[in-house]
């Protein structure tokens, strides 16, 4: 007998629900702009190799509103869609689970993603939708082949069941590199911008999994806190760490410049290491390639001037910095598990090798924090000339050791998924409200963007008209969010 016909898989990213568009590879915040989603990336890859066609639609990047995407899918031929869903787009997802089954009641529905992995009933509104608990390629491939995987839940008869975790997670070097030329792709993914980077077109990529560290408040990017929270439900530990081969890393850089790439962000949630003999070894490799690149990193992994200017010499132009707080008792408190002066020691580091620092810093994690520790950080941040910062109140999102810990403690006022770490406070300590603290982060977002100070060295970095026009929409995303 021929082989069964194997199903066409779609990818989507439905249009967003109301004002804000939720950011689904990062994961814990709304877009100030728009990346493409590798949550969805590597498992469309994945199939790809295997055989199987498979289709890709952004709606977000379409600009699609709800009729136009519930009539795209009305014509479209996919037996299967797969939507990745985060906190932020929870709400949005479950109202476009029915109405695509609607419009197209032959097909079935995949969900994966942290927020299913949390809360998988909620998304089983119907028999047709499967959830994916925690990373999702193997158990994808293995239930289309047979039928059933561990980690899948489902409805039967009525009552939710749910599969035993998946052991074997994926190694990093198995995964393969995101398919950016296919052509479901061709339509949407060098559209893509980050502010960050000057050179387009640009793309976004991985080289690990995973975080080795134990920040009480962290949300990785979102692939690894689908795997995180699976593993500590199931094993009460987080999964390991896995890093991708220098060799792996250079390939895909080389792929990415091949295709006409002029600029890549690295958005692991670590990707420096201990182990700086990788790091020295990736560069050495990127070393030829000119293509300007930025990444994210703690501190006290940018402490080795050696390693600091060999990913410069590699392109390395923009790194996002986890400060979170100048008060060495709030790092403490948020199991930072660093020293404030690793921070200063990195800053000067990256100004001296001219790589740029983005800052992120949170406000309200530690219940003794006060208003002039507040600007006290704000205040040093503008004694180092940092210009690029990202201010946040800090939210106890579900599935983390700080949101079980802030809810015991009876500081959380607002137990609900509408969540918005720039501009609403879900937290209320005895000397510091959730207004106060809302109130105070608008008010430093505004009084620190627009010093005439910070204007001038902006507008004296800029290389062409357009940089301005970015900026300015930034800004107005900016303040959109925070309201």
């Amino acid at each position: 007998m021929p082989p069964a016909r194997k199903p066409k898989l779609t990818f989507v990213e439905p249009p967003p629900v109301g004002r804000k568009t939720p950011e689904r590879l990062a994961g814990c915040s709304y877009e100030l702009y728009h990346m493409p989603d590798l949550g969805n990336l590597y498992a469309f890859t994945w199939l790809d190799r295997e055989g199987y066609p498979v289709g890709y639609l952004d709606a977000v990047s379409e600009r699609m509103a709800e009729p136009a995407f519930l009539a795209w899918v009305a014509r479209d031929d996919s037996d299967i869609y797969v939507i990745h869903s985060v906190v932020l787009a929870k709400e949005g997802d479950l109202e476009y689970i029915p109405k695509i089954l609607r419009a197209r009641p032959q097909a079935r529905i995949f969900v994966h993603g942290p927020e299913p992995t949390r809360v998988p009933e909620e998304y089983l509104i119907d028999p047709r939708v499967v959830v994916f608990r925690g990373e999702l390629e193997k158990s994808l491939l293995e239930y289309l082949e047979t039928g059933d995987s561990p980690g899948i839940s489902f409805r039967s008869n009525g009552a939710a069941l749910h599969r035993p975790p998946r052991r074997d997670l994926v190694s990093f070097d198995e995964l393969p590199i995101p398919k950016r030329d296919h052509p479901a792709l061709a339509r949407t993914l060098k559209g893509y911008h980050n502010p960050k980077l000057r050179r387009r077109p640009q793309t976004v990529m991985l080289a690990s999994r995973g975080c080795a560290y134990h920040c009480n408040y962290c949300v990785p990017l979102s692939t690894s806190f689908a795997s995180e929270m699976e593993h500590r439900h199931n094993f009460g530990r987080k999964p390991p760490q896995r890093f991708a081969s220098p060799e792996r890393v250079i390939e895909e850089f080389r792929e990415i410049q091949r295709l006409g790439y002029r600029a890549v962000m690295v958005l692991d949630d670590q990707f420096l290491s201990r182990d700086s003999a990788r790091t020295l070894a990736i560069c050495d490799g990127l070393a030829e390639l000119d293509l300007e690149w930025g990444m994210l990193s703690r501190a006290d992994l940018l402490q080795d001037p050696k390693v600091v200017r060999a990913l410069r010499r590699a392109g390395c132009v923009s790194i996002d910095i986890g400060v979170e707080n100048f008060n060495q008792r709030t790092l403490d408190s948020m199991r930072k598990g660093m020293d404030v002066e690793d921070v200063y020691r990195s800053l000067a580091l990256l100004r001296e090798v001219g790589i740029e620092p983005k800052v992120n810093i949170m406000f309200g994690t530690d219940p003794q924090e006060t208003f002039a520790e507040m600007d006290q950080t704000v205040a040093t941040l503008k004694q180092l000339k940092i210009d690029n910062v990202m201010f946040a109140v800090a939210t106890p999102f579900k599935g983390t050791p700080f949101y079980d810990k802030i809810k015991a403690s009876g500081y959380l006022k607002d137990d609900t998924d509408k969540i918005n770490p720039i501009g609403k406070a879900v937290i209320e300590y005895p000397q510091l409200s959730s207004a106060a603290l809302t109130a105070y982060v608008n008010r430093v977002y505004r009084r620190f963007y627009l010093r005439p100070e910070w204007i001038w060295r902006r507008i004296r970095s800029y290389r062409s008209p357009l940089d301005l026009v970015h900026d300015l929409q930034n800004a107005a995303k900016l303040f959109k969010t925070a309201e």
